[in-house]
């Protein structure tokens, strides 16, 4: 345990919180990680707290193999599932979480999935909350004001549903000189906003980029090289409106799993949604989709949805 206690510095910041006082409120707190992540304090049975993402682009919960090894996990390499990250499909092993809370939350036991990570490691967090840990609950993520509310009420409209294959959010957006509906991965996994080449190519283009890796956790594993950079004008998902704004171009794996590659198609990461409120309810597998500031709020009252 000696490398987790000693590198995580957003455990630390939650170790001056008082744990009677969170067990109060519904509202818990969320930290921004150096890489722009959202993270929550987890807790396995009485020990952390462990900075976790809440990932609505994950189907499964991960966690980082130096943590589940911590918690009675030996790696045998006898159960090997297909795992789909942004790059890549790939082979993980897995590790039951019996007693997971958030907060005064209980959550649901999960098979997790294990994240190789070198022992000497310095993550800065040991985990996603993928849709498994949140099932039957209706949550709110006001990223604005960093609050996860576990007991939020039901969205008044439907702008993502979750995949009933893959079991990650997905919405439609429109968006200026884009003849069809984009459809979306809602992902607060992803630190970044990323197209696919489909749409792409419907786009004024800017110059070109590469994106370094973000965060040892991350569902981009490796670097993600990117064509370019390009802006998408009067961008609308949901109940948010944006008149302007630069996006990265990258040719993913995951638009392929998703069978997305001939139609336009992007991953909303966290460099948008940090402006929005998005409420889950996973017990009728669907979404809403709100603007953080009035800045954002689409003329009219008026919102993409799907059709579907």
């Amino acid at each position: 345990m000696n490398a987790i206690t000693r590198t995580c510095l957003l455990a630390a910041l939650w170790a001056g919180v008082n744990t009677a006082a969170i067990a109060q409120t519904d509202a818990i707190e969320l930290l921004r990680s150096p890489s722009g992540y959202f993270v929550a304090p987890v807790f396995i049975g009485q020990e952390g707290p462990y900075p976790f993402a809440p990932d609505t682009g994950a189907s499964h919960t991960a966690i980082a193999q130096s943590l589940a090894e911590a918690h009675g996990f030996v790696s045998t390499r006898e159960r090997l599932d297909s795992v789909q990250t942004l790059t890549a499909e790939v082979q993980a092993e897995r590790h039951r979480l019996d007693v997971l809370t958030l907060g005064p939350y209980a959550l649901n036991t999960v098979d997790a999935v294990v994240t190789p990570t070198p022992p000497d490691l310095e993550l800065e967090i040991y985990g996603l909350l993928g849709r498994n840990a949140f099932a039957g609950r209706t949550i709110r993520l006001d990223y604005p004001n960093a609050r996860l509310f576990m007991q939020a009420q039901a969205p008044d409209f439907v702008d993502a549903r979750i995949d009933p294959r893959r079991n990650v959010l997905v919405g439609a957006a429109r968006a200026r000189g884009v003849e069809d509906d984009i459809v979306v991965m809602v992902d607060t996994g992803s630190p970044i906003t990323l197209v696919n080449q489909a749409l792409a190519g419907q786009l004024r283009q800017r110059a070109v980029i590469r994106i370094l890796t973000v965060g040892s956790l991350s569902r981009i594993p490796d670097l993600v090289e990117t064509d370019d950079l390009v802006v998408v004008s009067q961008f609308q998902l949901g109940g948010v409106c944006i008149d302007r704004m630069s996006v990265h171009a990258a040719d993913l794996d995951v638009f392929r799993a998703m069978g997305w590659e001939d139609r336009p198609a992007m991953i909303v990461g966290l460099d948008l949604l940090q402006n929005t409120t998005l409420t889950v309810d996973y017990a009728n597998r669907r979404a809403e989709i709100e603007p953080g500031s009035q800045g954002w709020r689409c003329p009219g009252g008026r919102r993409s949805q799907l059709s579907h």
